[in-house]
């Protein structure tokens, strides 16, 4: 089920639907409950509230600056390739429960989808040339030290935000208290060609909060865009980051400059982190 009966537009319905908080700091403008889309679901529970509009950035600034109180995590959504409505970003595939992040360690998710990407094949030999992975090889680094902080993360996020809104855009409340867990709790299916559950990725993208200031800004069917306010500053950190991204979206490397060394040129100080699964 895509759309929830109840009229969850007023922010104290927000506040019993979800069972978190104690209201929203603003008005809602009109909106709806989305609910976990597969057959799987005889009764399924909500998962976001969605606006039925584009959002006004400093709506979205608003509610980032309530989270703590309201325990509803800001979010843009996006479905720019079919119909709104008929297929929408979230709900996809069963949610997993939220403990499921805490089970991974980020070098450990590293190290299994590293593994996975530069398995060998028997007959044709290694899955990349070395000069995709350089400076790296078949060994995965592991994930690097953390980044200076160049603004505050919310503030940037709040800067950053506008980048992303268009006619495709709506606001969602997710009932999670940081961005990263949205991917896991969800049913978000983006990256299913390269992972068969997003828990490990939600670790990953905690752990970029922690180290890189990142902020999750949008969702789509396909993607995902973060602010990010301690980038790396120098090539050889940028590199490091790289590998990172690499085992978390390769597509976005291979398919767009093509080596590890090249795109961490492209993010080098960069504020905003893209990402896209084919």
């Amino acid at each position: 089920m895509l759309q929830d009966d109840r009229d969850a537009g007023a922010p104290a319905d927000l506040s019993a639907v979800f069972g978190v908080g104690s209201g929203l700091p603003v008005e809602l403008p009109p909106g709806e409950v989305l609910t976990e889309q597969t057959a799987l679901a005889e009764e399924p529970a909500p998962l976001c509230w969605i606006s039925h509009d584009p959002p006004e950035p400093r709506l979205v600034a608003a509610l980032r600056g309530g989270h703590r109180r309201s325990g509803l995590w800001p979010l843009l959504l996006c479905d720019s390739d079919e119909t709104y409505g008929e297929r929408c970003t979230v709900g996809v595939v069963p949610p997993e429960p939220l403990d499921h992040i805490d089970r991974w360690r980020i070098y450990d998710v590293m190290q299994r989808i590293w593994d996975g990407l530069v398995q060998a094949d028997d007959e044709l030999g290694p899955a990349y040339d070395l000069e995709v992975l350089a400076p790296f090889d078949y060994t995965c680094p592991g994930p690097t030290h953390a980044g200076a902080l160049l603004a505050d993360p919310d503030v940037l996020a709040n800067q950053q935000l506008p980048k992303f809104v268009d006619e495709d855009t709506r606001l969602s409340l997710v009932p999670v208290q940081r961005g990263a867990d949205v991917l896991t709790v969800l049913g978000w299916s983006g990256a299913a060609n390269h992972v068969s559950r997003t828990a490990g990725l939600s670790a990953m993208v905690r752990s970029w909060e922690e180290r890189f200031g990142a902020r999750i800004l949008r969702l789509g069917p396909d993607r995902l865009d973060l602010s990010v306010a301690a980038p790396p500053q120098n090539l050889d950190h940028a590199k490091a980051v790289a590998a990172e991204h690499w085992t978390f979206c390769p597509d976005r490397i291979l398919q767009e400059t093509g080596s590890i060394s090249a795109y961490a040129q492209e993010i080098r100080g960069r504020r905003t982190w893209s990402f896209w699964w084919d």
